[in-house]
């Protein structure tokens, strides 16, 4: 069953390039030419994704039911395996011909993806979501995706502001992420985080699987290994490793925030993103004078600032969303 879903990737991948296309996969060759039964399916698979793309061309495209459509799909793909059986496909086959064949299908071949798909976490909050290739990424608070799959370059393509941590689908399509400053990440089929506010003066990448590629608009690049970390000046450019403890910046997704001796400014500009509030200082030199060396378990903004009064000298006042910071005299 294992072999017949990997034959069924393949055919996907095959079809995604071009149906009509002479056969470049020699695993695919090799399934085709073991029966004249494979041959046949094979031939009835590319008739029907002929099909779906002369559909798909003659249907004004919109995205937001698109998109609809592709999260229903996932959430449901063990009803639709089920539902529809086509006697004359293997049940592997069809399950990825229905899957991405129909669901994928507007995004990857038809080329009608015009407006990438938008995903926002609002300040104060963190979403998790699957894009349509698969992968799987989680957004901290304040961040921005835009996905779409570029068929003429053959990538899939993210424009993304904020933190998240990607899982990504492995597939032969190059995974590319467009940053700030002419940043881009390169991926085939890993797991990362990247931290990109438009507000924070580096752009970080922490590794934890497989392999990623940063390239800075001079040409300039920097491959990272499992555990490694890099992180990008904004102010001047530069690409560097740095040495970090990489659980510490996957912590957000643990409500955690670990502090190695971080100003004051830092820590509020993250609390600012966790509970979309407003923090303002009495003195701004004090933001950046008082340093902090531990750990903070998300709870309320409370619970934050009676931690944060006890191991400095602060006093705080909070009105709502706004929130007045002060030195103890």
């Amino acid at each position: 069953m294992d072999e017949e879903k990997n034959i069924g990737k393949n055919i996907v991948e095959h079809l995604q390039d071009n149906s009509d296309a002479e056969i470049t996969d020699p695993v695919l060759q090799k399934w085709a030419e073991t029966s004249a039964e494979n041959k046949q399916d094979l031939s009835e698979y590319t008739r029907i994704w002929d099909g779906v793309s002369a559909l798909a061309q003659r249907n004004k495209f919109n995205s937001s039911k698109a998109w609809e459509k592709v999260d229903s799909s996932i959430k449901k793909r063990s009803i639709i395996s089920e539902r529809y059986k086509i006697s004359m496909l293997s049940a592997a086959a069809a399950f990825f011909l229905i899957l991405f064949g129909f669901s994928f299908y507007f995004y990857w071949v038809a080329g009608v993806a015009e407006e990438p798909l938008q995903l926002v976490t609002e300040l104060g909050s963190r979403s998790e979501a699957t894009l349509p290739d698969g992968t799987i990424v989680k957004l901290n608070a304040g961040s921005e995706l835009a996905y779409r799959y570029d068929r003429h370059k053959k990538i899939r393509s993210v424009q993304f502001t904020g933190e998240g941590y990607f899982e990504v689908e492995k597939n032969r399509k190059p995974f590319v992420v467009q940053l700030q400053n002419g940043l881009t990440l390169k991926v085939l089929g890993t797991k990362f985080n990247l931290s990109a506010y438009p507000d924070d003066a580096n752009i970080k990448t922490t590794l934890t699987e497989g392999k990623v590629e940063l390239l800075d608009s001079k040409g300039e690049k920097l491959i990272l290994a499992p555990g490694e970390i890099a992180s990008f000046s904004k102010k001047t450019g530069e690409l560097s490793y740095l040495e970090e403890a990489p659980s510490h910046n996957l912590s957000w997704m643990e409500k955690k925030l670990y502090m190695d001796n971080m100003s004051m400014a830092e820590v509020c500009r993250i609390l600012e993103r966790w509970y979309d509030v407003e923090i303002k200082f009495t003195e701004k030199e004090m933001a950046e004078r008082i340093h902090y060396t531990g750990t903070l378990w998300e709870k309320t903004i409370y619970d934050v600032f009676e931690a944060l009064d006890g191991i400095s000298e602060i006093e705080y006042k909070i009105e709502g969303r706004n929130i007045v910071v002060s030195e103890k005299r």
